[in-house]
């Protein structure tokens, strides 16, 4: 069986260019420091994690994100928000084994207690354990949204719906997705733009922003179109 090959079936993503458009940047690179225009920034805390991290969005389809640990500055990450879905993977996880854990705690021992009194002392074991029961549930309470890479499952940054609150979480939410869609309407249809979207993730696993294993399996997944 002969399989005819056209030029179209051929992709060199080393020299894979296309026009700019109306995409504030340079050609598909991410532009200079000195000419980033800031639009807006949103900062979150863990305190329990000792944590702090900024994103901030620039020139409509980039995102910044710095964090800092336990007084330690992280590498800085930068996205190109053309090449992160639209839709985030919300999570919620309220930790309700915990909640039930700790509810139990208390209100068994005092039922016990109502019908074989006992000494007061032998409450104290459970309602200290009830308590770091829920303790444990308040701070490891999850409600994140997880911004995946176009056409994959890999996460490329994480937002937090609680901090500082959930309307300016949900402001800056609406702010990102009209970037990524803003830098989405600019990219070519089909496989033309496979170079583009291989090369970013590329630019990504150099940079440690996703591992080696899940910018092959994305590579996969457009090579798969």
């Amino acid at each position: 069986m002969t399989i005819a090959v056209t030029q179209e079936d051929v992709i060199e993503l080393d020299r894979w260019s296309v026009p700019d458009l109306e995409m504030e940047r340079d050609g598909w690179s991410i532009p200079p420091r000195d000419s980033w225009r800031i639009d807006r920034r949103l900062r979150q805390t863990r305190v329990s994690a000792k944590t702090s991290t900024l994103f901030t969005r620039f020139s409509s389809h980039y995102l910044l994100i710095q964090t800092n640990r336990r007084k330690k500055d992280l590498p800085e990450q930068v996205i190109d928000l053309t090449f992160v879905q639209e839709e985030p993977r919300e999570i919620r996880d309220y930790r309700l084994g915990l909640w039930l854990a700790g509810a139990i705690c208390m209100t068994v021992p005092a039922a016990l207690y109502s019908v074989f009194p006992a000494p007061l002392p032998w409450l104290v074991a459970p309602l200290v354990l009830a308590v770091i029961f829920m303790s444990l549930a308040v701070r490891t309470i999850r409600h994140v949204f997880d911004f995946r890479a176009l056409n994959s499952d890999v996460v490329l940054f994480t937002i937090d719906a609680r901090t500082p609150s959930r309307e300016q979480v949900d402001s800056f939410l609406t702010e990102l997705r009209e970037g990524i869609l803003r830098g989405q309407r600019q990219l070519p249809e089909g496989k033309r733009r496979i170079p583009l979207a291989v090369a970013e993730m590329r630019r990504l696993a150099e940079a440690g922003v996703i591992g080696k294993d899940d910018y092959e399996q994305i590579k996969r997944n457009w090579f798969a179109m």
